[in-house]
């Protein structure tokens, strides 16, 4: 019996481990496949089987399956299946701006615009680099134009997309948008309080639906939790700031390793601070795969709706730790910046519920 087999994916044959997901063989030899809930519901990865043996993963259709749930036990070709709306945009990288030492706010200008909802991703390939899917967000200085589609970006140490950003990839530099894809975007018109859970660069769509919510009514009730693993990694305090401003807005940030630099985060995991679940609430999750998880079972425990977008490493990642360092990021092009981004939280009061905290920032020094 073959422990190995080829498979055949929009013209483009690789192997694949006999029973190995057919999402995970296509990620990990560089295969564009999009992707979303990894759980068989949003459809984003379904595949078209041409021929061979897959197991599990049906879908709605005979010969439709979804490539995160099947598993390879023979050769097979299979097609992938565009979501409706899709579409693919030239463009040119026409900002990078330091966010902190490892994540940076890039911004494209397309050619023509790509409509897309508050929370959705595209693919991302710049000319000579392979593609990578990042969360369409929000700016966090002005508002973006119909062209302009905004990421934050975390660097990746030896990347081959995020290492080479400000250095091999600059501005003027071609690139290819193919999207919008994933189902955890904002829904208008839902009445309840809305939840929005973030770590990391998974802040990025919750600060675009965070936005879009306001921007529907701004009286809407919303508690956003922006978790990192240091308080360095809160690389989203602007936005923070200018979300705590709105008196029906309450933010915690919160830190998993310990620090003594300020009380205004919050120790612990981004789910310690949850409050009890009402059916009527609306989650958001973004961001680690087990943080995600984590609310997206305690929001079922509860009868709340969850929309959960996953944050999973690129396969540049994958042979390496899936933490992402803090790394030297941009190298110059930080230095330049860093004075004046530089800022630390400093002041805190309790909201109604004390669970719940509204933050200050101001400039260090």
């Amino acid at each position: 019996m073959a422990s190995s087999h080829q498979i055949t994916l929009n013209g483009k044959s690789f192997r694949a481990r006999r029973g190995q997901l057919l999402l995970d063989a296509a990620l990990s030899n560089g295969i564009d496949l999009p992707y979303d809930c990894r759980a068989g519901h949003c459809g984003t990865c379904c595949v078209r089987l041409v021929s061979g043996d897959v197991r599990g993963g049906e879908g709605a259709e005979p010969d439709i399956v979804h490539a995160c749930q099947c598993r390879i036990f023979g050769d097979t070709v299979v097609e992938a299946v565009e979501p409706s709306g899709v579409r693919t945009v030239d463009g040119v990288l026409s900002s990078l701006r330091p966010l902190s030492r490892d994540v940076m706010e890039v911004a494209i200008t397309a050619d023509r615009a790509l409509p897309y909802l508050a929370g959705q991703y595209v693919q991302v390939r710049f000319n000579g680099y392979p593609s990578r899917p990042y969360s369409i967000t929000h700016p966090l200085r002005g508002n973006p134009n119909s062209l302009s589609v905004w990421f934050h970006v975390r660097h990746v140490e030896n990347g081959c997309v995020t290492s080479s950003l400000g250095k091999r990839i600059r501005l003027g530099h071609r690139v290819k948008l193919t999207g919008p894809y994933g189902s955890a975007h904002f829904r208008p018109n839902v009445p309840g309080r809305l939840i929005l859970v973030g770590t990391n660069t998974g802040f990025a769509p919750i600060w675009s639906i965070a936005v879009a919510a306001l921007r529907e009514n701004p009286e809407r009730r919303m508690m956003i939790i922006a978790g990192g693993r240091s308080i360095e990694s809160l690389y989203m305090r602007q936005a923070l700031v200018q979300l705590a401003r709105f008196p029906n807005v309450l933010v915690v940030p919160v830190c998993s390793t310990p620090q003594t630099l300020t009380s205004a985060v919050m120790p612990g995991r981004p789910t310690d601070y949850l409050p009890r679940l009402l059916p009527t609430d609306v989650l958001y999750a973004c961001g680690a795969p087990g943080m995600v998880d984590q609310v997206k079972s305690i929001a079922a425990q509860n009868g709340a709706v969850c929309y959960a977008d996953p944050f999973l490493p690129a396969s540049e990642e994958m042979a390496g730790s899936s933490v992402m360092t803090v790394a030297r990021w941009a190298g110059s092009l930080y230095q330049a910046a860093a004075r004046s981004v530089s800022t630390l939280p400093i002041a805190l009061a309790t909201g109604g519920n004390s669970r719940f905290m509204r933050i200050g920032w101001r400039k260090q020094g």
